[in-house]
Parts: structure tokens; sequence; C-alpha cells
């Protein structure tokens, strides 16, 4: 059923209603800046203003801390390169001016049992395997343990809009901070580390530092929170994108359960031996 909250009848003609988080509505309400189209799709359509990435968002695609939900089953086309005027509100797309005006969580639930979180986890024994035979074994070794040394190693590895190295950064960022601890020393790593990889990447790290995250990584916390259907959200999350949900859920198991993995690896340089 559509959600009459994002119902656009009411507004101007060209304006869609869109959800997103309260941290973008802030960014999107300043003054209007011209940003560039970096990425066009039917479904997706990312621009780039000042140091940070805006998306606009069709329904069914997944939707980033960084963009606006809709419910067109299709964006206009917006040719890569040209200019987009953000701010007062809105992105302006051609033809389709998008505000946020209806807020959705984006923020990490915070673990009541973070131990039994990542026992819940174990046990649901997803397969990633697609994953870790991309990543250097040392660099998940290190990031098990907290370090820093692991993040020069992972950002920016793999391909994609959001390489797979970045994904397990930030699953293990965003569930780092939902299980009550410091995930400064990576965060300030990952900010140092962020050229090394796309732009849409870096701004979805940026956003996982802070906490915030896609809707079926919420979901797995809650789910992992109450142990009421973790394997329907493990699942959930694994079906996100080619390998972006399994290295979610490896940087998960990396932040809650550290002994999933097992097998020595050889010390990181740099990294104390």
């Amino acid at each position: 059923m559509p959600d009459p909250a994002l119902s656009s009848s009411t507004l101007p003609p060209g304006r869609v209603a869109g959800a997103g988080g309260a941290a973008l509505r802030d960014l999107l309400a300043g003054p209007v800046r011209v940003g560039t189209v970096l990425h066009s799709g039917r479904e997706a359509v990312y621009v780039r203003v000042d140091e940070r990435v805006v998306g606009v968002v069709a329904r069914g695609a997944v939707h980033v801390p960084s963009a606006i939900a809709t419910m067109l089953t299709a964006l206009p086309e917006a040719a890569v390169g040209a200019p987009v005027p953000v701010g007062d509100g809105v992105v302006a797309l051609p033809g389709l001016s998008v505000g946020v005006d209806r807020i959705v969580a984006t923020d990490a639930p915070a673990l009541p049992d973070p131990a039994a979180a990542g026992e819940r986890l174990a046990l649901a024994d997803p397969d990633l395997a697609v994953v870790r035979r991309q990543l250097p074994e040392a660099a998940l070794d290190a990031l098990a343990a907290g370090d820093p040394a692991a993040v020069p190693a992972l950002v920016g590895r793999g391909d994609g809009l959001t390489p797979v190295g970045d994904d397990v950064l930030s699953g293990w960022l965003v569930a780092t901070r939902a299980a009550g601890r410091d995930p400064r020393a990576v965060a300030d790593a990952v900010r140092a580390q962020a050229h090394r990889t796309t732009s849409l990447s870096a701004t979805l790290l940026a956003d996982a530092a802070a906490g915030a995250s896609i809707p079926p990584f919420r979901r797995l916390l809650l789910a992992l929170g109450s142990g009421h259907e973790v394997a329907a959200a493990v699942a959930g999350l694994r079906a996100v994108g080619h390998t972006s949900g399994a290295g979610m859920l490896l940087g998960a198991l990396l932040a809650l359960h550290p002994s999933v993995l097992s097998s020595p690896a050889t010390p990181l340089e740099g990294s104390p031996r």
C-alpha cells in the first residue's frame, strides 16, 4: 500500500515527496549549491555536492542514508556530469524536485546484550565466502581486534560504487557503535583513507561512522537484539547487492563475534608483530 505521507497530490507540479533521515533533511535545508550527477540509472541517481554525495532512489532500490526514497517506479534520465541544484529543501533533478517529507530512522539501535547478539549472528552461519576470499585475512583479523591498521588494506578494495572492503568496514562501524563500544580509532583511519575509494562509498563510510545504515542492517540489529527472526534478517541483508550485504554481515560478525576468524594470518605491514 502506498505511504500516504509520500503522496504528491498537495505538492507543486514537478515536486515529488520523499523519505529520508533527519541529517539529510538538515543538509538539504541549507542554501542552494550546484552539484554534479555522479551516477544515473532508472532506480538511483547520485549527485556529488561539496564533499558529500546525495541521492534519489526509486521504489524498491536500496535506501542508503544519503539518499531520498520515493514511491516512483523509475527516475527520469539525468546525464552523468550534469549540474543539479541541491538545497532549499530539495534535490532538483531534471524535471523532478524531491525533498525529505517523512523522516525515517537511520541510526543504529543499541544492542542490549552484544555478546548474545554475536552468538545469534554466528549461529545463523551466513555464507560469507564470497567476501572473505576477496579480502586479506590479516586485515580482517586486525579489524576484528579493532586495529586501525586494517583500514588501508580494506578501503576501496573491490569493484563497484561500494567496494566490498568498504562494506565490511561499514558493517563493523555500525555494529561496534550498536554494541556500545567506541569505533573512533577505526573511524579516524577511515576518514584519513577515504580518498582511496569512490565518492559514494566515502559518503556511506562517513554515515556508518556516525552510526547510520541501510534499513536491512537496522533490521538485522533489531533481530539480533531481540532474538526474533534472525535468519530472515540475515537473509534479507545477504540479498543486498552482489556482495554489499555479505560484506556488511562480515563486518558485523567481526564486531560482535570476533572469533569467527580462526585461521592464522600474517601480520599486516606496519602493524606490531
